[in-house]
């Protein structure tokens, strides 16, 4: 009974789920066709920032977002990066953002509201952990998540997220993500998403830069409903245990 007792909650919580969500939507299971080598080993680092549209996010409302990752363009012949690539530094910052239609090169330009750190310190991304493979229409599988260090509750509206990070040392190569092309107006650049990137860790501005196909972790915000179920569970167990 002891030990029914131990794992009986955490379970009920995992039950609750993590979601993931692609963003844009369209390319959750399609190559979106453009790419976009993030990282860099340029002394300055580099930021780069994101404005995402409501209408991409419908599935995460009310949800914790704890973590995000990107996959390699699938005309990469070999996986990513051939040695580890490390950073010391991988600030990540998220809030009410602007409409992409209306993002600015000003970072600092498009947040509506209070702005939140989420994550903070070195990152590390090990040898060959982005897989290629993919060809023609289907993309490569999603490297290894970036998780926060403080999750971040989206409860609506249009999002931006700002990635500032340190040089890349290590591995020489850069990143060859998938993305969609800042020309690919058709398929929602400046309309349902949007980027801005800098050759800085401490850029005040940046020009356009192609939408990153990205892949977030979430979880919902349990009802205060279903987190009393829970609790009368641990209770109703605590009492057969004294019994």
């Amino acid at each position: 009974m002891k030990r029914y007792l131990a794992i009986m909650v955490p379970l009920s919580l995992a039950s609750l789920g993590l979601a993931d969500g692609v963003v844009p939507n369209a390319f959750a299971a399609t190559e979106a066709g453009g790419s976009f080598s993030l990282t860099s080993t340029g002394t300055a680092g580099r930021t780069y920032q994101m404005t995402i549209a409501a209408s991409q996010l419908t599935g995460m409302i009310n949800h914790n977002i704890s973590g995000m990752t990107f996959r390699l363009n699938n005309a990469s012949t070999a996986a990513w990066p051939p040695v580890a690539a490390n950073f010391a530094s991988w600030d990540i910052y998220m809030g009410q953002g602007v409409a992409p239609s209306a993002m600015s090169n000003t970072f600092a330009a498009n947040y509506l509201g209070p702005v939140t750190q989420v994550r903070s310190g070195a990152l590390s991304f090990a040898a060959g952990s982005f897989t290629a493979g993919g060809s023609g229409s289907t993309p490569n599988v999603f490297g290894p998540m970036i998780t926060f260090n403080t999750s971040y509750l989206y409860t609506g509206g249009d999002l931006a997220l700002e990635m500032r990070f340190s040089q890349q040392l290590g591995a020489t190569t850069q990143s060859p993500f998938d993305a969609v092309a800042a020309t690919d107006t058709a398929n929602g650049w400046g309309s349902l998403f949007a980027g801005r990137w800098t050759s800085s860790a401490a850029g005040v501005t940046g020009g356009n830069g192609n939408f990153l196909v990205t892949n977030f972790q979430s979880a919902p915000v349990p009802e205060p409903a279903t987190m009393a179920v829970l609790g009368l569970g641990a209770l109703s167990m605590l009492r057969r245990r004294r019994k």
